[in-house]
Order: structure tokens, then sequence, then C-alpha cells
């Protein structure tokens, strides 16, 4: 029992969320329930004061009426009768005349005939009403429902006792209003539970996502820290293989066959792979920390655009590709991070030298409603309208015949895009199968 009643708080201390949202779920409503009673509770008390008083109001007319008038008994029946048949809501009316000081007292007038002459004891309503000039009331109940039972002193006109008036005013059309009015707050009540219930089913639901996301955080957050880890860590194996692959290059005395020759450069190819593969993959880790450094400065960008397609040339000379550049004739200033556009243009440069088999890539640079735009244009294998959609996701590859021996990790476009964002610019691409691609950097100028 003892270990069943720890784990149990074992259970609250680590899911108090929980707990919490059954606490929600029984208070609420309970809250309202109570709410809805007092407020029920408080209308009924306050109708039956207005019936009482009404009652009260109806017998002081009646008073009014009948003053010096109590043994005209034929003209007091008639008004009776008369009262009785223009009020619904009187169940009887009765006068009673007293036969001495000391108590006792006949029934003179009557809705009910057969009432009419009996004698009455002292009551102790009728003793009270006998000795105050207020009317007494109290509530009864019978097979016909609730009613109020109003008895108040008759005096004449030199204000001696000369008896009682008895009234009973029926108090169903009140308890039917009560009855409606306790229906629909009832309704209410439980629409509201039940909304209330939903909303912390919802909230439970939410909750649980949100401790799911934050898990996912966590375990994102542990998996950056690894990739960026062994990123760095693999960066000195790397450096080291490259620099004797360079060295063992540059030795003339040593004597290597054309196998020897072809192993050594497929071993720097696949060298160079892998460090720019690690570089993307830190890359990425930076920008999903938000650990990118961005430095914003003022300058003129076609000298950065002329120097990043001046160092891709090579790669282009070597697929026996054109490479233009077409700079905008008018000269402006743009703040952004230097070091990031070069990235970004060789990033796009390359990308189109990649996928062009034969013919050319063009770069040219506008200005245009204080924009300033570089275009990367080529004549490519192109992209399917498909494949434009997903260009820009994390590790897509556009995958197809003309793409199969192609090498990359489908992340450079990716960081193009991150970089551009941060830099306060945006990318854009229009392209046709087999025709070419357009690759289109828009930058803001910056103010003068």
């Amino acid at each position: 029992m003892q270990n069943v009643f720890s784990k149990a708080i074992s259970f609250i201390k680590e899911n108090l969320s929980i707990v919490y949202s059954l606490f929600l779920i029984v208070l609420i409503p309970a809250a309202f329930f109570i709410n809805n009673y007092l407020i029920n509770t408080s209308y009924e008390k306050n109708i039956d004061q207005i019936t009482q008083r009404k009652a009260v109001m109806v017998e002081n007319i009646i008073n009014n009426l009948i003053k010096n008038q109590i043994d005209a008994t034929s003209t007091l029946q008639s008004a009776v009768d008369r009262i009785m048949k223009e009020n619904s809501e009187i169940v009887s009316l009765s006068i009673l005349k007293a036969e001495s000081e000391q108590g006792g007292f006949e029934v003179v007038v009557s809705s009910d005939p057969g009432l009419i002459g009996q004698k009455q004891d002292q009551t102790v309503q009728n003793y009270f009403a006998w000795i105050q000039t207020e009317g007494i009331a109290s509530p009864d109940k019978n097979e016909q429902g609730r009613f109020w039972k109003v008895t108040k002193l008759l005096s004449d006109s030199e204000n001696r006792k000369i008896g009682l008036i008895e009234i009973s005013f029926s108090l169903a059309d009140s308890d039917a209003l009560i009855s409606k009015t306790i229906s629909e707050s009832n309704y209410i009540l439980i629409l509201t539970i039940l909304i209330v219930v939903l909303l912390v089913a919802n909230q439970a639901r939410l909750l649980g996502n949100a401790l799911t996301v934050t898990h996912l955080k966590e375990i994102d957050r542990m998996k950056d820290m690894f990739i960026s880890m062994a990123s760095h860590e693999l960066r000195s194996p790397l450096t080291a293989i490259k620099g004797y692959l360079d060295l063992i290059k540059s030795e003339k005395n040593l004597a290597l066959d054309n196998n020897t020759s072809h192993y050594l450069e497929n071993i720097s190819l696949s060298t160079q792979r892998l460090d720019d593969l690690v570089e993307d993959i830190l890359v990425v880790s930076r920008i999903e920390g938000n650990r990118l450094p961005i430095e914003m400065t003022v300058f003129d960008p076609n000298p950065v655009v002329a120097q990043s397609i001046e160092e891709m040339r090579p790669q282009a000379m070597e697929k026996n590709l054109v490479l233009n550049y077409v700079p905008s004739k008018e000269s402006v200033k743009i703040s952004s991070d230097r070091d990031k556009l070069k990235q970004v243009i060789i990033n796009l440069v390359s990308n189109s030298i990649k996928y062009t088999k034969k013919g050319s890539v063009s770069v040219s640079t506008a200005v245009k409603n204080k924009v300033f735009s570089i275009t990367v244009a080529d004549t490519g294998i192109g992209i399917s309208s498909e494949d434009r959609a997903n260009l820009f996701q994390k590790f897509y590859r556009v995958r197809n015949e003309n793409t199969k021996g192609i090498i990359g990790t489908g992340l450079g476009l990716w960081i193009t895009l991150e970089i551009i964002k941060r830099m306060q610019g945006k990318i854009t691409v229009d392209s046709i199968e087999g025709v070419g691609s357009h690759f289109r950097v828009c930058l803001p100028i910056a103010r003068k």
C-alpha cells in the first residue's frame, strides 16, 4: 500500500500539469454549479417576496373596499366572486368576523361556499394578524402546489377591529417561471461544463505537444552540439590528409606511375568533397543555432561579384563553359555582409556550373526600384515545377537521369536562402527543363 502511495506521489510530482488539468476539470464546473445554484435560489426568493407583497397589496385594496360592510354578506360575496373570477392567481379568499376580543372567528364570506358559517379557533397566524396592522404571510403547500397564505386585520372606519381577511395567493406561475429559468440555467451550465472540459482536454493535448516539442528541442540541441563537435573533430584529420596529399604531389623526386597518380587524384577529390560536406554541416549547425555571424556593412557590391566570378572561372574552364559577367552601369552601395555575399554568389555560380553540361553561365547585376539584383543564368538541364517547389529545402536534391552523376549534399541552396534572409534580401528562381535556370538575388540599397 505504501509503495502504491509513493508511486502516486511521484507521478503527481512528475506530472503536475496533468494534475492541474484534472483540478480544473473538477473546480471550474463546480464553480459554475455553485454560482448557478446561488443565482437561482436568490431569484426564487425574490419572486416569492414579490408575490407576497402583491398578496398584501390585494388585501389592502379589499380591506378598503369592505370597511363598515362586514355584515353586508351578500354584497361582499358578490365582490369576492368577482375578484376570484378576475384574478386567477388567487386560490382562496375568505372574510372572517371576530366573535370577541379574546379570539374566535366566523367565516362570513368565502370563495369556498363550504367554509361559510364555520367557526375558527385562534390560530398563531390569526393571533399575530389580530394584534398588528401589518399583514402576516406564510408559505404553504397542498396538492395544487405552493401558495402564500396572507392574513390581515380588518377594521372599520373608526379603526375598531372587526375581523380578518384571509387570502391564498398561488405561486404556480412564478414556480413555472422559476422552473423554466432553472432548466435553462442547467442547460447553459451543462453546455459550459462541456466547453470547459473540451478546453481543458485541448489544453492537456497542447501541453503534451509542448512537452514533446521541448523534448525534441532538447534532442535537437544535443544533435547540434554533437554535429558541431564531430565536424570540428573531422577537420583536423582532413587537414592532415590534404597536407600529406599536397606534399606527395609536390615531391618531384617521387616517381609515380599512372595508376598511383590516378588513385591520389581520387583521394584528393574525395577529401575535398568530405571537407566541403563538413563545412556545410558546420554552417547548417550555426544557422539552426542562430550562431551564424552576420556583419552588416555598407559597400559597393560589384567588385565583390567580380572577384567571386574570377574565383569560379577555373571551374567553368574545366567543363569548357563560358562564364560571363555583365555589371550594372549604375554604381550603388548596399548594406550587407561582404563575405556572406561572396559565399552566396560562389554557391549559385558553382551550382550553375555543376548542372550545366555545355553552353554558358552568365552573371549580371542591375539596379531597379531601390533594389540591387544579382542574376545567375545558365544553359543547364533546368528544373521542373515540382522540383522548384522543394528546391530550397534542406537536403533536397533534384533526382533524374540528368543528375545521376552529379555530386552534392542538398545543403547549398538552403544555406544560400538562410544567408540571404539574414541579410534582409530574397531569392527567386525561374527555370525550364532542358533550357536552363535563372537565380535572382535581390538586396536593398543602403540609405544615403
